[in-house]
Order: structure tokens, then C-alpha cells, then sequence
């Protein structure tokens, strides 16, 4: 969901829930303006172990420091107990929804097509171009010059339980665990609760 130029999504961040009543509130300009209905397009989106992902943010945050605020954390523990503690500016971070906020809605069904893994990219995205009869590539930014680091030699067990605290619906609906870089389910397909 996202797509600022037909949807005319607020930003790239949307959940699919509010994506849908917005579409939906705007049903006859979308219909008869731009001949768009969500229904009929075929949807992706894929998930990541919440460790691995929350690791990526801090350092994306600390590297390319698109907020000023990340000048005050000392280190990714610092970051993690603020969040824990609700600071304002971390709690605000849409990274820092759940994954399934944005596969969900309100009601907790899930509407998509097909769900991948981060951790099986290419693979899954394989599967999504056959299933739509295109050819997707993607190309590889913002790869930070840590991507190579082991996230679980990051962590210690207080850092471990409050990513799982924080994050608890991605990893019981996506089956990730801590030790285990890769899903316990695969789902690389349709997904529903």
C-alpha cells in the first residue's frame, strides 16, 4: 500500500487498513477518475525477523540520521530501552509498528495475495513475478556497511525480550524466534489468520 502517485496515500507507510477506508472514502473519484479499483490488482508485501529488522532501523537511523533525536542515544541497548520506555520520536517511527499492523485490519483478517520473507527475497519475488506474469528486480539501497553482522551477536537478554515485547504479533503471526534468523513457517504465499 503506498503508492503516493494513484493511491494518493499520505506517505509510503500506510497499513493496509488504512489504505483500504481511504480507497473506500474516496470510491467514486478513484472509480470513475483514475479507473483504479484495489480489489482488482493482485498484492505482496513481505515481513522480516523483528530482531534482525529493529537492528536495521537503529542503524539506518544512526548512519543516515534523518532525525535529530538519534544523536541523543548512546547505543542500539539506549535505543531499545527508550523504545521500551515509549519515547515519543522512537513510538512515532512507523518502522516501529508491528509488521502485522500493516497486513491487518481492524478486525484482525488479512487481505493480501501473497506474504514473503524478507529472508527468502529473491525466491518469493520469483513467485510473485510469475504469479503476475512480469519480471520484478530490485535493486539493493540503503545497504548498510554492517548487513554482513549476525544480528543474535548483538543482542543481549534483556535486548532480546524487548524487541519480543515490543513486537509480539510479528513473531507469534509470522513465526520468528530469536536464535532462528529464518521463519519456522515459510509462508511465501496467500495468508490468512
Amino acid at each position: 500500500p503506498g503508492n503516493k502517485h494513484k493511491w494518493l496515500a499520505k506517505t509510503k507507510h500506510e497499513t493496509l487498513s488504512d489504505f483500504y477506508f481511504k480507497v473506500s472514502d474516496r470510491r467514486t473519484f478513484t472509480d470513475k477518475i483514475l479507473k483504479l479499483n484495489p480489489e482488482n490488482y493482485y498484492t505482496f508485501g513481505f515481513v522480516r525477523n523483528p530482531w534482525d529488522r529493529i537492528l536495521s532501523l537503529y542503524q539506518y537511523l544512526k548512519f543516515k540520521k534523518p532525525i535529530k533525536e538519534i544523536e541523543t542515544i548512546d547505543s542500539f541497548q539506549d535505543f531499545l530501552f527508550q523504545a521500551k520506555d515509549g519515547v515519543d520520536w522512537i513510538k512515532n517511527l512507523s518502522t516501529m509498528r508491528p509488521q502485522a499492523d500493516y497486513f491487518t485490519f481492524d478486525n484482525g483478517s488479512i487481505l493480501i495475495n501473497f506474504l514473503g520473507h524478507y529472508e527468502y527475497l529473491q525466491e518469493d519475488l520469483s513467485k510473485i513475478s510469475k504469479e503476475i506474469g512480469l519480471s520484478i528486480n530490485i535493486k539493493h539501497l540503503n545497504k548498510s556497511k554492517n548487513s554482513h553482522l549476525d544480528y543474535r551477536n548483538i543482542y543481549e537478554t534483556q535486548m532480546v525480550d524487548i524487541v519480543k515485547d515490543l513486537f509480539m504479533d510479528d513473531v507469534n503471526l509470522f513465526s520468528y524466534e530469536f536464535e532462528k534468523p529464518y521463519p519456522n513457517n515459510r509462508i511465501s504465499g496467500q495468508f490468512s489468520r
